[in-house]
């Protein structure tokens, strides 16, 4: 005896059946009239080759013509669309080549970088190598040494620079000092300061020295006078009954106390 479907099972092969006879019809179904393909349908991909592989596709509407860099178009004065002139930045550093960015000794524009990415100084590099009083660079020991220069002269918060020119040092040196004199008096100074110092610590250091010696032959003829060894063990005896005794060698007194539980 066959088992009978319940009426849910019955509906789900039904709707099954319909939707395998819709299908059908879709397969059997000619092209529309238009040519466009049906939205279901995937459409047919194309093998793609070894030629076509590297095949890119520009849409050269959308594209501008930059002329590859060389061509300039030429614009007339009065023109609305004259170019404006093109400001470089340089490392955060403003260049406009046909502004007043030139050389502040000769006029050159072939300015050395790195003074005027480090330095913010506009000079070339032959001046550089024919004025060293104003843009030689200075190590910082010589830079303490000439201008007692100890803090970064373009912030006093920044970190202490390896190289300093020597055009800066002098004016941060006359500002401090109130004026190069000033800085030659105070160089003067602290030279007599650390001459002074030094001859002190020598006359201590030979004094030190003369104390030492004496000490040292006071304490040998004490020895000899009283026959006494240079490393003995000390052997005390109580003085008078106190609480001090004293050895009976080199005369060493201590002083010693007694706790009576």
């Amino acid at each position: 005896m066959s088992k009978q479907l319940s009426v849910e099972q019955l509906a789900q092969i039904e709707a099954n059946r319909i939707q395998a006879l819709e299908r059908r019809k879709l397969k059997a179904a000619p092209p529309a009239a238009d040519g466009s393909a049906d939205k279901t349908a995937k459409p047919k991909q194309l093998r793609k080759s070894k030629m076509s592989s590297g095949y890119y596709e520009y849409d050269f509407s959308k594209m501008n013509d930059t002329r590859a860099g060389f061509l300039e178009e030429d614009t007339t004065a009065g023109s609305p669309e004259k170019k404006k002139r093109k400001v470089v930045s340089i490392d955060d550093i403003p260049f406009d080549p046909n502004g007043e960015t030139k050389c502040c000794e000769c006029g050159s524009v072939d300015l050395d970088m790195v003074y005027l990415k480090i330095f913010k100084v506009m000079v070339c590099k032959p001046c550089i190598d024919k004025i060293p009083d104003k843009y030689s660079l200075l190590t910082k020991t010589e830079a303490k040494e000439a201008m007692w220069e100890k803090a970064n002269p373009h912030k006093s918060t920044w970190n202490n620079m390896l190289l300093y020119m020597r055009q800066h040092l002098e004016s941060f040196a006359s500002k401090k000092w109130d004026g190069l004199d000033n800085l030659d008096k105070e160089f003067e100074r602290r030279i007599d300061e650390k001459r002074e110092r030094k001859e002190k610590k020598y006359k201590q250091s030979v004094a030190n020295l003369r104390r030492r010696t004496r000490v040292e032959e006071w304490e040998k003829t004490r020895r000899q006078r009283l026959n006494i060894e240079v490393a003995h063990e000390h052997d005390y005896e109580p003085i008078d009954g106190g609480s001090e005794q004293k050895c009976t060698i080199c005369g060493m007194v201590i002083e010693v106390e007694t706790f009576e539980f």
